[in-house]
């Protein structure tokens, strides 16, 4: 770490901010690789998958506004410091676009369970009723999110590791 940064790592999240961010983590984790071998299935092979991703989906987003609710309305660690006023602000930036990300992910899926038929489809379980996937025009969305996602918690699990590596810091410290 440069010289004259110090972190204060006795900052703590409140824990319902930590429980939501690892059971987030943990569930969009079990989303993505899901989500992305639905999308080789054929409708009558996935209803019982698209019931689970959706139910997932549905608690990640609920959590998510939990988490915007306590984001706002309690008090929170300051900002790392890296001594870089550009990484500093990237940090910051991937840490605010997560929440615009599961908010896009949420509104895509609904979109595309209202749109795509698949509502339908799961209560009458007649997978006939899904329309075909390039027709769903908040599905494509719903895919190049969920990519974006996974590049941005990449470039965040790697940020951890250079802090504890390069920098000497457990910034987990401030999430468990």
């Amino acid at each position: 770490m440069k010289e004259g940064i110090q972190n204060n790592l006795g900052q703590k999240y409140n824990k319902g901010t930590i429980a939501i961010h690892w059971i987030t983590a943990l569930l969009i984790i079990a989303l993505f690789p899901l989500g992305k071998y639905m999308s080789g299935l054929e409708p009558s092979e996935k209803m019982g998958l698209l019931k689970v991703h959706a139910f997932l989906g549905v608690i990640v987003f609920l959590l998510t506004i939990i988490r915007s609710w306590l984001f706002f309305t309690k008090p929170r660690p300051d900002d790392l410091k890296t001594g870089s006023k550009l990484n500093d602000k990237l940090a910051v930036w991937i840490h605010n676009s997560f929440y615009f990300l599961l908010f896009g992910l949420a509104i895509s899926g609904i979109a595309t369970v209202v749109l795509g038929g698949y509502g339908e489809a799961l209560t009458s379980a007649n997978p006939e009723l899904i329309i075909n996937r390039e027709e769903i025009k908040p599905l494509k969305g719903h895919g190049i999110l969920a990519m974006v996602m996974m590049l941005l918690l990449t470039i965040h699990v790697f940020g951890v590791i250079k802090h504890y590596i390069l920098l000497k810091e457990n910034t987990l410290k401030r999430m468990i």
